[in-house]
């Protein structure tokens, strides 16, 4: 159940990086989101390919340092901190508690993703899939 989660996160988080470039694209805007292999990662993740876990697991490492470059760049210069709120667009301090918030809420999802990721029984479900997937023995 838990690649299954993931693996549809990534999925969707590829399916909506898609759709956004799309977007851009028919607003004749080249717009590169590499945010689009997640897509190819979750489907492979849901097929419990040991190579999906690992590209996962570079994805998780993205997310974490987006989140930390996020809380740097709101200390560094707190006037630029812009956040959207239910529809409401909130500037300079006003926005920094609510990104930093939305940064620590995202560390702790991408945390809680990485454990699931990397736990015993999903390390036992991808060997398992691996093992039937391997080409027979030679010898």
């Amino acid at each position: 159940k838990r690649i299954l989660i993931i693996g549809l996160l990534f999925c969707l988080g590829g399916f909506l990086a898609i759709c956004k470039v799309l977007a851009e694209l028919s607003q004749s805007h080249l717009n590169l989101n590499f945010a689009v292999f997640m897509l190819p990662v979750g489907i492979g993740l849901l097929r419990g390919k040991l190579r999906s876990q690992k590209w996962a697991g570079f994805w998780i490492i993205l997310g974490y340092i987006f989140c930390a470059l996020l809380v740097v760049l709101v200390m560094v210069s707190p006037g630029n901190a812009h956040a959207s709120w239910f529809g409401t667009e909130l500037r300079g301090s006003r926005a920094i508690p609510y990104v930093l918030l939305m940064s620590v809420v995202f560390a702790v999802a991408l945390n809680a993703m990485h454990k699931l990721l990397y736990s015993a029984k999903a390390k036992a479900y991808f060997n398992r899939t691996s093992e039937q997937n391997a080409p027979p023995d030679a010898s």
